[in-house]
């Protein structure tokens, strides 16, 4: 994604999310999580090899061949799942933007004659990611938040030639979990620290129950972010990865799945691989008991609760 500044007449264009994208550090499994780990119920089970979805072709704008295995994530991998999700969902969601100060301005400076002398995008930017990533307790919870999910095995991840050589990397993912009705399921015993991470998910768990009703099911397939990488956007990815849900449903015995789509990007994508729209909520309308906005100055004005059957 390119954005397109324009001062006294110049124009350039910046390249978004790799100027502000950076690796966060989200540490090592400590050996509390480790134990609630090791003891939680999968959905594939451990040593179980992962699932191959589907092989998808796709061309890039240079007219080359690219090729994606859609699979479950292997256990050798689930760190670098995991650390996908803190380095590209959390540079891209709303809410977690949002919450975490993710707001980035492109700052030119000209000399009088108009020309560019320096382009302080990426230090501004930088400047404020760190300061997000750098909120020890949101980056604790929320990497624990994704720890337990692709720990339950059933996550999905496009992964295609490294361009570099070496193993195949992440060109975007999907980690997903099952709620059954009247059950706690594998994240409810965490005690999250972060009001932030709280927040986050009333929103993105919270909020799919009401597929119970809608399909009269007793469980159902969510997920907890989609997230493709800034290289490989623009293919839609994202689709064919929301797609994948109508072979995990029968495999696994889920008949319904629902997600909240908290971006516009998202929502189209979900509703090219088959979601309905089951309900929109403002981003506004989530406040605390004294009516103070979670969300202040959110770039989103809504979320989506969106959803389909899957038998």
């Amino acid at each position: 994604m390119l954005k397109i500044a324009r001062f006294r007449d110049v124009w350039t264009k910046c390249p978004l999310t790799r100027l502000y994208t950076q690796k966060v550090n989200i540490g090592v499994i400590g050996a509390d999580l480790q134990k609630e780990i090791d003891k939680m119920q999968r959905i594939r089970p451990s040593g179980q090899p992962p699932k191959v979805w589907q092989q998808i072709e796709k061309k890039d704008k240079d007219g080359k061949l690219m090729k994606f295995t859609i699979q479950e994530i292997p256990e050798d991998r689930y760190e670098e799942a995991v650390q996908h999700m803190c380095t590209f969902f959390l540079a891209d969601e709303p809410s977690c933007r949002c919450l975490n100060y993710f707001y980035f301005y492109s700052i030119l400076f000209f000399d009088l004659s108009g020309y560019m002398l320096h382009l302080f995008f990426v230090t501004f930017c930088s400047f404020f990611f760190v300061d997000a990533v750098n909120d020890p307790l949101f980056i604790q919870d929320i990497s624990t938040l994704w720890r337990l999910l692709v720990a339950q095995g059933i996550s999905i991840a496009a992964f295609t030639d490294n361009p570099n050589g070496g193993k195949p990397v992440i060109a975007g993912m999907n980690t997903l979990g099952v709620n059954i009705k009247n059950t706690k399921d594998s994240i409810s015993g965490y005690q999250f620290k972060s009001e932030n991470c709280k927040h986050v998910l009333e929103i993105v768990a919270g909020s799919t129950k009401i597929v119970y009703e809608h399909y009269k099911v007793d469980k159902y397939l969510y997920a907890i972010g989609l997230s493709v990488d800034s290289d490989y956007r623009g293919y839609g990815l994202g689709k064919d990865i929301l797609k994948i849900r109508d072979l995990i449903g029968p495999m696994y015995g889920v008949p319904a799945t629902s997600t909240v789509f908290s971006s516009i990007i998202s929502q189209k994508s979900a509703a090219g691989a088959g979601f309905e729209v089951l309900a929109i909520k403002n981003f506004a309308d989530m406040v605390d008991k004294n009516g103070k906005e979670y969300f202040p100055g959110i770039d989103s004005k809504d979320f989506k609760i969106m959803a389909k059957r899957l038998s």
